[in-house]
């Protein structure tokens, strides 16, 4: 996996949000190797269910799906890296976002994301494409 996707690099395409072209580029480029988080499924049924579309949660999961390489569990060594991650940073770094970092930082890949509070994880700690 060469770049792991934030839920919010997610929601930019599904979406059709600022930062979706460049996921799109992500996605087709072959030599490139997308994935998730599983995480990412909570937090893709959270936001359905405040559009009050969680009914389709199932098909739009399984219909996406496909377009990543891999699907990353969390594990041990996402979780500790999780916690040096919120460690690290001098602002609020919400867990469940930790978690999704630390996967990116386990598996050596780019985090791509909209989320600014990333930008205080020093790089020396993690690669990141942010596409504010």
């Amino acid at each position: 996996m060469t770049h792991l996707m934030d839920s919010s690099a997610f929601f930019a395409y599904f979406f059709n949000e600022p930062g979706r072209v460049r996921v799109e580029e992500i996605l087709r480029n072959t030599t490139h190797s997308p994935g998730l988080s599983i995480l990412t499924a909570t937090e893709f049924w959270a936001c359905l269910k405040r559009q009050g579309n969680s009914a389709a949660f199932e098909q739009e999961w399984q219909e996406h799906r496909p377009l990543f390489d891999e699907v990353v569990p969390v594990d041990w060594a996402v979780t500790h890296q999780g916690i040096l991650l919120r460690e690290a940073v001098r602002t609020r770094l919400p867990a469940m976002d930790a978690l999704i970092a630390a996967t990116a930082v386990v598996r050596d890949a780019v985090l791509v994301h909209r989320d600014p509070h990333f930008l205080e994880i020093p790089p020396s700690l993690m690669r990141q494409e942010y596409l504010g």
